[in-house]
């Protein structure tokens, strides 16, 4: 058989991730003080752009009268786009026009005076965030350094914004690895990675996980503490040592060295930027209107930029050198794209959060334990996009209600069967809050209980569910919750 080398032309389809929308989904992800810092090194890195300081002539009465204006920019984006990449050099024209008005992110955008006065009202001040990095921006950092792959960074940044403020990571790799149309196995190969990343424990998805993590770290991956972690946690948590010596054949002593080796890990890796957490400066304003409720992006912090009229006067010029044209469009380019971008997450998230707030109706009226069972799916299937979108745009994102501040992935929760009707799984917690909030201090309930009581409701759900659901609120378990 012989070899022959021959040319041969093959048509594939194939989705090209442009720098445009990479940073659009980018965009998209970030909660607004993280859009802040964004835009800040924009403004420090770009040149061409410099920040507009508002004047009271921006701010009158009669440009305050509508709370939705368009951006200047929104009008023929893709035109603009299209023609830049296919006649890069006789464009001159096109960026011209493109730079017509001055201020490319005016107050002009949103009311400014509108969402300034919803802050107040909700004393939204106090609630201004001290330090300038997260955890999610510290990861994200860390991965960076040792994984330069954008695919990979794509996920990364997918499983880093569920993480939670203990450093948790509560959601599955299944349901990350769906939304993001990739396998299991690349998802779990990138949370190994994370897994490395400081602080020891991050993205443990479990206890169990976290402390075992732990302890690799330190070389004791073989060691008795995590046989004691891996196979007694919750004698562990129940201080049932003598259980645990007479299962490992361990002197009693022994055990209680270990387990003081086991304390001295961090249960809570993530606990030092808790005051993050704690801290929320919403991305949504939601008002109570005479006949509806009303959707206010919050861009307050955001700074208004404009094009430098100096670099403007630099592309009028025939007689720039080529190389600083070159370099001034790169820089508009830049630009634009961050605009774009920043227009997009503004319709994006209102029309998420338009969606779920139509289907939570009962939540509007009644509280967080009227919530009704939601999927990102649902979501998705109304907009006619990826459950993806869905997804970034909810991470890290807090809406704020009448009922007060919550994040946004919380609207969306699991179906829970019971004989009145699917509930979601809120209530189903809420439920078990509150019966752990009026049962006896001396004869607490179990979790069996709990099933029981719940089960009387209608609701029937696992002993394990609710062992879960108590574990997600933050209530031990009912030999620790005793008070004699």
């Amino acid at each position: 058989m012989e070899l022959h080398q021959r040319l041969q032309q093959k048509q594939v389809q194939k989705l090209i991730m442009t720098a445009k929308m990479q940073q659009s989904m980018h965009i998209l992800q970030l909660p607004i003080l993280e859009l802040n810092q964004l835009i800040a090194e924009e403004l420090a890195t770009n040149p061409v752009i410099e920040e507009e300081i508002a004047t009271p002539a921006e701010n009158t009465p009669e440009e305050n009268k509508t709370t939705e204006p368009s951006p200047p920019v929104e009008t023929e984006p893709t035109e603009v786009d299209q023609k830049i990449i296919d006649d890069q050099k006789n464009n001159a024209n096109l960026e011209l026009d493109w730079l017509s008005n001055d201020n490319i992110w005016s107050s002009e955008f949103v009311d400014k005076n509108r969402i300034s006065q919803s802050m107040e009202k909700h004393d939204f001040q106090q609630t201004l965030i001290t330090k300038s990095i997260t955890i999610q921006e510290e990861l994200t950092q860390q991965f960076r350094l040792i994984n330069t792959d954008e695919d990979d960074r794509i996920i990364a940044e997918q499983i880093i914004g569920s993480i939670n403020e203990n450093g948790y990571l509560p959601t599955s790799t299944d349901e990350i690895a769906q939304s993001l149309n990739c396998t299991v196995e690349k998802v779990d190969e990138i949370l190994k990675q994370i897994q490395e990343l400081e602080p020891s424990g991050v993205a443990a998805r479990d206890l169990k996980e976290c402390l075992l993590i732990q302890l690799k770290r330190n070389g004791k991956e073989d060691s008795p503490e995590a046989t004691i972690v891996a196979g007694f946690l919750p004698e562990l948590a129940a201080k049932k040592y003598q259980k645990i010596s007479k299962a490992l054949k361990i002197s009693l002593p022994q055990i209680k060295k270990y387990v003081y080796n086991i304390s001295r890990l961090d249960p809570k890796p993530c606990r030092n930027y808790s005051q993050e957490a704690l801290r929320i400066v919403p991305d949504i304003l939601l008002e109570k209107t005479s006949d509806n409720y009303e959707i206010i992006i919050n861009t307050k912090n955001i700074p208004q930029f404009s094009i430098s009229k100096l670099y403007k006067k630099m592309l009028k010029d025939k007689s720039c050198p080529e190389e600083t044209l070159k370099f001034i469009k790169e820089k508009l380019k830049s630009a634009e794209n961050l605009i774009s971008g920043l227009t997009q997450r503004q319709l994006t998230l209102k029309k998420v959060t338009s969606h779920i707030i139509e289907y939570q109706q009962d939540f509007l009226e009644k509280g967080i334990s009227d919530l009704k069972p939601l999927k990102l799916k649902e979501i998705a299937e109304l907009m006619q996009v990826h459950p993806s979108t869905i997804s970034r745009t909810v991470a890290n994102k807090y809406i704020q209600t009448p009922h007060g501040t919550f994040a946004l992935k919380n609207f969306f929760s699991q179906s829970i069967a019971s004989e009145n009707g699917d509930m979601s799984s809120q209530k189903v917690k809420v439920t078990i809050d509150e019966m752990v909030k009026t049962e006896s201090p001396q004869t607490p309930l179990s979790d069996q209980q709990i099933v029981d009581n719940l089960a009387k409701q209608g609701i029937h759900i696992s002993r394990r569910a609710v062992t879960k659901y108590r574990n997600a609120l933050k209530i031990p378990s009912s030999h620790l919750r005793r008070r004699s």
